[in-house]
């Protein structure tokens, strides 16, 4: 997990065997939504869903303290 000052939120990166980072959930404070950026293709399902649970744990709450998004059910 990374703060961005830049970007004005959280990150959490998913790495491959080489730690490059091959995708992010991205946690925007700035407009408090929730963003997924992929860096490479064809990665494995199970490890992208693995990302976004552990994101919508591991992400908390947007910095003014409002919720993040429901999960679609």
């Amino acid at each position: 997990m990374a703060s961005d000052v830049l970007r004005d939120g959280l990150g959490l990166e998913l790495v491959n065997d080489h730690e490059e980072v091959v995708a992010e959930v991205f946690r925007s404070d700035v407009n408090n939504s929730l963003e997924i950026s992929l860096f490479e293709r064809d990665l494995p399902f199970v490890e992208i869903e693995r990302l976004l649970k552990k994101a919508r744990t591991l992400l908390g709450t947007f910095e003014d303290g409002s919720p993040l998004p429901p999960p679609v059910t």
